[in-house]
């Protein structure tokens, strides 16, 4: 598109891309840029999710998505892509621009340390929630659509209605649903999907249905919220919120409004005028930061100090680490567990030890950021399912056949089978979660 303000890629997991949205919103609030493009993509390796969800229980034994249904058993896979164009109010009115919708607030969390990666926690989706509404002085009884993330597995969905009650305890008559009725579970994704639905709810003036939701969730009971079946005309003002909670303890709230034409409650927060000079960048204007700690991990060194030694005495270290030594003394993770984890996960959770050690960290306002790459290792999970096919192909070719014996072997020289630690230790957004987890932090964090 020939933009050069910059770009990044996020994993936050299933709130991937109100996570993106939030940061993009950030920038346009702070002036730094005029445009953002934000959203989010899930077009992993279909094999690597269909058996690691499963390795997980995750899966759906029926092959249904069914969010909010009393017999629900589990996500179905999907994936796709959706992006989103921001701009202030003001210069998108001042543009001529088409307004599908004025984003009043975002608030994003982290469970810390929970239950485990896979149990989600209530209070941290609850104080994501909270900040969305304390960030745009609105009040849940101002929404008049909810979409629930509800990926239709009987703990998340249960703990998610609980949580979003206690939120909207003061309401009455709360419209829900979710698209993974229609679409499954696009992970990273799943927002941005969410999210699309909402604007066209907007748009339109129709609160959409969920399928496949009957017979509901026993949890719904006595709550304020009533499950769409069916569409319907959407009376009074416009205004929806979607809520993104992702395995691993990353949360996210979203709420969004039609806009008419009038100023809206938030517009000054939206529109704000700072002065900036045009070409300079004022992130740091006025402002300066501390470096309080630092840890590294880098050759054969084991400590920020062995990193020192070796740049400062000028001696090379170009070892190829062949282990991740952990410090078993406050560990807050199986060691067995986190032997199955790639080993750049590992030197990331050491290396953010070392350099949080002796620091009194504020839990729900330290960030955890990552910048990480992919790490190839985990293609091995896909050579060792695809092989056997592999080698059929060859042997077909060459004319010949392969021992019996052969593809087990074959197998096994590229990986162990991908059980549910395994899985976890290769997953993007797992790093910065197992450093909340592990530092007991529960504010934002992704890689």
């Amino acid at each position: 598109l020939g933009l050069a303000g910059g770009a990044f890629a996020l994993d936050a997991a299933c709130a991937s891309a109100l996570y993106a949205i939030k940061l993009a919103c950030d920038k346009l609030n702070d002036r730094t840029s005029d445009l953002e493009v934000a959203g989010a993509v899930n077009g992993a390796d279909d094999l690597f999710l269909h058996v690691g969800f499963s390795a997980l229980s995750a899966v759906s034994p029926t092959g249904q998505s069914r969010p909010f249904q009393r017999d629900a058993d589990g996500l179905i896979p999907a994936e796709g892509a959706g992006f989103f164009a921001l701009e202030r109010l003001a210069d998108a009115v001042a543009a001529g621009h088409r307004v599908l919708g004025v984003i009043r607030g975002i608030g994003l969390s982290n469970d810390g340390r929970g239950r485990g990666f896979l149990a989600p926690a209530e209070e941290g989706q609850l104080r994501a929630m909270r900040a969305a509404y304390a960030s745009c002085g609105l009040s849940p009884a101002d929404v008049g659509l909810l979409e629930f993330h509800a990926t239709g597995t009987a703990v998340g969905d249960a703990t998610e209605i609980r949580s979003t009650a206690e939120i909207f305890a003061s309401c009455r008559d709360v419209p829900i649903g979710s698209h993974k009725g229609n679409l499954g579970h696009l992970t990273t994704a799943s927002g941005a999907a969410g999210l699309v639905k909402l604007l066209g709810a907007i748009e339109h003036g129709v609160r959409p249905p969920t399928i496949g939701a009957e017979p509901a969730n026993d949890a719904l009971r006595g709550t304020p919220f009533r499950l769409l079946t069916a569409p319907e005309p959407w009376e009074g003002p416009r205004r929806a919120a979607i809520s993104g909670f992702g395995f691993g303890g990353n949360n996210a709230h979203l709420i969004v409004e039609q806009w008419d034409g009038e100023r809206p409650a938030s517009a000054a927060r939206v529109t704000a005028q700072v002065p900036i000079d045009v070409g300079r960048d004022t992130a740091f204007a006025g402002r300066s930061i501390a470096i309080v700690g630092l840890g590294a991990r880098v050759g054969s060194g084991e400590s920020a100090a062995d990193l020192a030694r070796a740049l400062f005495a000028g001696t090379p270290d170009h070892e190829k680490r062949a282990s991740v030594a952990v410090r078993l003394e406050g560990l807050r993770f199986p060691p067995r567990d986190l032997e199955k984890a790639l080993p750049q996960q590992l030197m990331i959770l050491e290396a953010a030890r070392e350099a949080a050690r002796g620091i009194d960290l504020p839990r729900d306002r330290t960030a955890v950021l990552i910048g990480m790459g992919c790490d190839p290792e985990a293609a091995r999970y896909g050579g060792r399912w695809r092989v056997e096919g592999w080698a059929d192909a060859w042997a077909l070719a060459d004319g010949g056949a392969l021992p019996d014996a052969w593809a087990p072997q074959a197998r096994d020289a590229f990986s162990r089978v991908l059980d549910a630690p395994s899985v976890l230790g290769a997953l993007a957004n797992l790093p910065a979660n197992r450093v909340n987890a592990q530092l007991e932090l529960a504010g934002l964090g992704f890689t």
